[in-house]
């Protein structure tokens, strides 16, 4: 008596194959739905991030007080990189920077207008 409830119930789960497809489709879908302004944002983030506020927490980090027994272990000294590299991309992304909308301005096409007389 339980085995065409099983069996029903099994039928309605979707194969790995087809929940794979699906994710791989929606995950597409929302890549293609950012708009190419959107892109260039993001880029421009990435950019503002990486050269700008990445190496201005590293540079605070550096202090002459982080010796002898406050010195950075080894775990420190191989995740503090990685910590930087959020902290940067979160702050840039929080924040509206002007050098981010400039460097969207300058990267974005503009539509052309032709004049004629």
């Amino acid at each position: 008596m339980m085995t065409p409830a099983i069996t029903t119930s099994m039928s309605k789960v979707p194969t790995p194959e087809i929940a794979m497809d699906q994710g791989f489709a929606s995950a597409l879908g929302r890549v293609s739905a950012i708009s190419s302004e959107g892109k260039v944002k993001q880029a421009a983030e990435q950019l503002v991030a990486t050269a700008l506020v990445q190496p201005i927490l590293a540079s605070m980090t550096r202090t002459p007080f982080r010796e002898g027994p406050f010195a950075p272990g080894p775990v420190e000294k191989r995740f503090m990189p990685l910590l930087h590299r959020h902290l940067s991309d979160r702050i840039v992304s929080s924040s509206n920077f002007g050098l981010v909308k400039a460097l969207t301005d300058q990267l974005t096409p503009r539509p052309t207008v032709e004049v004629t007389a």
